[in-house]
Order: structure tokens, then C-alpha cells, then sequence
């Protein structure tokens, strides 16, 4: 996921340079600039940062051994995924989630502090709302630190949630099912059904508001939440065995990758804006 060493030191020292100029409107004829909503018409190209198959060890291995990790980890043992893959806290999946939920938070903190970020209002607001919510995701996962460090539920919280823990989620589903759900159809439209037509109709990675669009490295996690989302809709619909004990925190961690692996890149994205204005 790293920049050769030549690119880094570039990054760096943009860091304190000068702010992107002033948008103007490429005329007609001019080189094609990278993606910019900013901008009110092309030409515009596509994004050279984005990962390409060399860097498939990442974006494909990790997600795939990752998935293929799991099921057998059950099938071999499932007193083993019980007490180790699974258990609130400490288990490898809730300490999967809130890690990665954390690390993703400091990806699009890092992200807020980039000159080219500052000065585009649109995407500001964008990152800092991705921090936030990266930020909630993590202090749900353990209860706002409730796992690590055992503190007792007081009694009047403990009467409205479900599980008698100190969080939102198992309160209402309106800070539980609702906000997955939203991020669950949001990751299903940009994470799959972008990238495909995207591939058919290759303008949509040339257009102002391209550097929203995730890059294809994001399907296979894609692939992997929407096989773990089914196998618990088919479990509990139909009473087929799913393949792991409880899909949907399988599907939670992979959902969690998505958002880390769509900063990320958001983040090459926007050093390869910042290269662009250096060099105009």
C-alpha cells in the first residue's frame, strides 16, 4: 500500500507547500487534469494511484485469506471459533473491528489536515463525517471502552439496552440496523455496482466527481461481506447452515476493511491532486 520511497519524499514535502491554486476551467484542448469537482468541465482522466494488479497481494490476498481463514477455522474447530474468533471484547473479530475502525478514523483524520482537502469544502465535510463515523463504529464495538476495562452498566441504562451494556446500538435501531444498513446499500452501490460499470463505461472514472468513486480494489472485500450478509439471511431464513457461528460479525469486519481500504486510497488520490497543483 506504500509509495516508493521517491513519492514519499514528494508527499512530504508538499505537506508545506504552497495551497493548490485557484480553480479555473480547463479550456478545450488542454492536458487532461485528474478529477475535480471543483472543476466544471474536462477533460478529466483517471486516477494513476489507484492500485493496479501488482498490488493485488493486498487488496485481493488479504480479503480472501481473511475469508477462507475464518471458514476453516470453524471447520476444523468449533470449539476454537467459540472461544477464540467470536467472544465480545477480545474475541479476534471484535478486536478485528474496533482496530480496524480506529485505524480507519486516523486515515481520514490524516486525510483532514491535507491542504487540497482543506480547501474543497465538499470533501472537508466528507472526511470529517467518514472520522466521526469510524469514530462511533469503534466506541460501539466495545461499548466506549466498557470490554477493556469492565465497568459496571448503571441500572437506568441497563433497562433500555438489550445486552446491558454501556452503547447506542443495543438501544434503538435507529442507532443500531439503520445506520448499517445505510452504510451496508452505500458499500453495495459505490463497492460493487460502481466499479462494474465502471468497468463496461470507463467516463465514470473521468468525470469531476471521480475521486469519490472507489477504485476496483475495493470488490473483493466487497464480495466477501455480501457472502457472509447472505449466508446469515439464508441461516435465518431458511434454517441452512451458515458458514461461520454468527456470519454477521464476519460481515461487520469486512464491511470495517471496506471503509479502511476507501480512505486509504481517497488518501493516494488526494496526494496525487496535490502533486498535480504543485506542478501547474
Amino acid at each position: 500500500m506504500a509509495h516508493n520511497s521517491g513519492t514519499n519524499t514528494n508527499i512530504a514535502a508538499m505537506a508545506a507547500g504552497p495551497m493548490p491554486p485557484k480553480h479555473t476551467t480547463p479550456k478545450h484542448g488542454t492536458e487532461p487534469r485528474l478529477p475535480d469537482s471543483s472543476l466544471q468541465q474536462g477533460p478529466f482522466k483517471a486516477f494513476a494511484s489507484d492500485p493496479g494488479w501488482g498490488e493485488a497481494w493486498w487488496w485481493l490476498g488479504i480479503p480472501t485469506l481473511l475469508a477462507l481463514g475464518l471458514v476453516c477455522a470453524q471447520a476444523i474447530s468449533r470449539d476454537f471459533y467459540a472461544n477464540w474468533i467470536l467472544p465480545e471484547g477480545y474475541g479476534f473479530l471484535e478486536l478485528g473491528q474496533f482496530i480496524i475502525a480506529i485505524a480507519a478514523m486516523s486515515e481520514a483524520l490524516k486525510l483532514a489536515f491535507r491542504p487540497y482537502v482543506r480547501a474543497h469544502k465538499l470533501l472537508f465535510a466528507f472526511v470529517c463525517i467518514a472520522a466521526l463515523g469510524c469514530l462511533y463504529i469503534a466506541g460501539e464495538e466495545h461499548s466506549w471502552g466498557q470490554h477493556f476495562f469492565h465497568w459496571k452498566t448503571p441500572e437506568y441504562w441497563a433497562e433500555i439496552n438489550r445486552q446491558k451494556e454501556t452503547n447506542l446500538h443495543n438501544t434503538m435501531h435507529l442507532f443500531g440496523k439503520k445506520p448499517r444498513a445505510i452504510l451496508e446499500v452505500s458499500m453495495l452501490i459505490g463497492g460493487l455496482i460502481l466499479p462494474l460499470l465502471a468497468f463496461h463505461r470507463p467516463e465514470i472514472r473521468t468525470n469531476r466527481w471521480s475521486l469519490f468513486i472507489p477504485a476496483y480494489a475495493v470488490v473483493p472485500t466487497v464480495v466477501c461481506a455480501i457472502i457472509f450478509k447472505a449466508t446469515d439471511a439464508i441461516q435465518k431464513k431458511l434454517g441452512i447452515p451458515s458458514l461461520v457461528m454468527r456470519p454477521s460479525e464476519a460481515t461487520e469486519i469486512f464491511i470495517y476493511i471496506f471503509l479502511l481500504i476507501y480512505l486509504i486510497l481517497l488518501t493516494r488520490r488526494v496526494y496525487e491532486l496535490e502533486r498535480e497543483a504543485k506542478s501547474l
